[in-house]
């Protein structure tokens, strides 16, 4: 054990934490997280990483959720909190947050060995062994970000760290041939496109996986053309991370996202996702106990719309409260949204429901980019009809989005005071 992991854990006892308690952490330093995910379970400890720029009143939700009596931070070590949680866990378990871009986010247990599940079933996809380096570039409260540590752990390979993320720090890393594994969000492959437009990765860099939401077809095929090892995949909290992945094309078609792995059981239920299998988080913590995550017949039905097509490859088509009725007809945001990103002067787009009293929702389309408004709506004025036409065009500096680079509907509705219904 290193020597941060002794004092934390001297601190630990100290201060009387037991197995079988929770223990959360609200900190920006990620070596001090890297050493709670490695020292925690040792000791029959659960963890739950929280995010450090989340409000106060956020987190003070989620520690009483979670039944949190310990709570690590910057500043003191180890601090009580008011929470409680009634009885003791049975196994060390890592708590999770969910992203809560539609509705407030709740709280998952996993213990390691569906973390494990997923990990090794990536590592296998990617060709990840001990030989090879991942450089850890997404912020250890998101199962991404853990599950990079978790992959290096299982294959005894070497994890690489930079955190906070910094284009130019990243690309000289990978210049250098440090790098032949790496997650990435949208956002953060986009600096590094931008940050210089002329580099080419070594062929050291194998495999860059990209998640936390659907790339843009223009900035894969960007990435692709700068020879990108780049893999799309589709993935979620509640399925420990990755549920299917496939190489990236220069014209790969949006929504594909490849093979389920083999670990997790895929079914389209009248085009809504459900999953079984390994990785499936234990379930919903309360103060009172875990509550299982999955139905009686093991399977979980995601927020997700999509397909299987003759190959046994998965489409993900949107979401299902992301549904806009506007006059009787079915809106389907992403649908409109693809239209748009194909706008000139169009960077980014977010599509949301206006409620409106004569035709139930109206589509307002938020976007950013370099064209006006007034130009924008002619431009899709040739291209759309009907419901699928916005009726409103909102142009902002930037889209909202969180932590894994995600845009949150939820944010775009407060900031137009539009309520959540459509």
């Amino acid at each position: 054990m290193t020597e941060a992991g002794v004092a934390v854990e001297r601190a630990l006892v100290r201060a009387g934490v037991a197995a079988g308690e929770r223990v959360a952490a609200v900190v920006r330093d990620p070596s001090l997280e890297l050493t709670l995910l490695d020292v925690l379970p040792r000791l029959g400890i659960g963890f739950f990483p929280l995010d450090p720029d989340l409000p106060q009143t956020a987190v003070d939700v989620l520690l009483q959720r979670a039944g949190v009596r310990w709570v690590i931070r910057d500043g003191p070590l180890l601090d009580r909190h008011r929470g409680r949680f009634v009885g003791r866990d049975d196994g060390p378990r890592l708590l999770l947050a969910t992203s809560g871009t539609e509705g407030g986010p709740r709280v998952l247990a996993f213990t390691r060995a569906r973390l494990d599940a997923s990990a090794a079933a990536v590592s296998r996809a990617l060709g990840f062994t001990a030989a090879d380096r991942w450089l850890l570039c997404l912020p250890l409260h998101h199962v991404a970000g853990v599950q990079v540590v978790n992959r290096c752990r299982l294959v005894g390979a070497r994890l690489e760290t930079a955190l906070p993320f910094r284009a130019a720090e990243v690309l000289e890393r990978i210049a250098a041939g440090a790098v032949t594994h790496l997650s990435l969000v949208p956002t953060q492959l986009w600096r590094l496109l931008e940050a210089d437009p002329a580099f080419r990765p070594p062929s050291d860099l194998r495999a860059v996986l990209l998640g936390g939401g659907a790339a843009p077809p223009d900035l894969v095929a960007r990435a692709v053309a700068a020879g990108w090892p780049l893999w799309l995949g589709y993935g979620l909290t509640e399925a420990g991370a990755t549920v299917a992945l496939e190489r990236a094309e220069a014209d790969h078609p949006p929504g594909r996202v490849g093979r389920p792995l083999p670990h997790l059981s895929v079914v389209v239920r009248s085009r809504r996702i459900h999953l079984g299998g390994e990785s499936l988080a234990e379930g919903w913590v309360t103060a009172q106990g875990v509550l299982p995550l999955a139905a009686d017949d093991g399977l979980y039905a995601t927020g997700d719309l999509g397909r299987m097509d003759e190959r046994g490859r998965l489409w993900v088509e949107g979401r299902v409260d992301d549904l806009i009725v506007s006059g009787g007809v079915k809106v389907r945001p992403e649908v409109v949204e693809g239209m748009l990103m194909r706008c000139p002067g169009v960077r980014e787009v977010a599509v949301i429901g206006r409620p409106d009293p004569e035709w139930g929702a109206r589509v307002v389309a938020c976007y950013a980019g370099e064209w006006p408004e007034a130009r924008v709506a002619a431009w899709v004025r040739e291209r759309l009809c009907g419901a699928h036409r916005p009726a409103e065009y909102r142009r902002l500096a930037a889209l909202p989005r969180n932590a894994m680079g995600k845009i949150v509907r939820r944010a775009l509705r407060d900031v137009f005071q539009f309520p959540s219904g459509p």
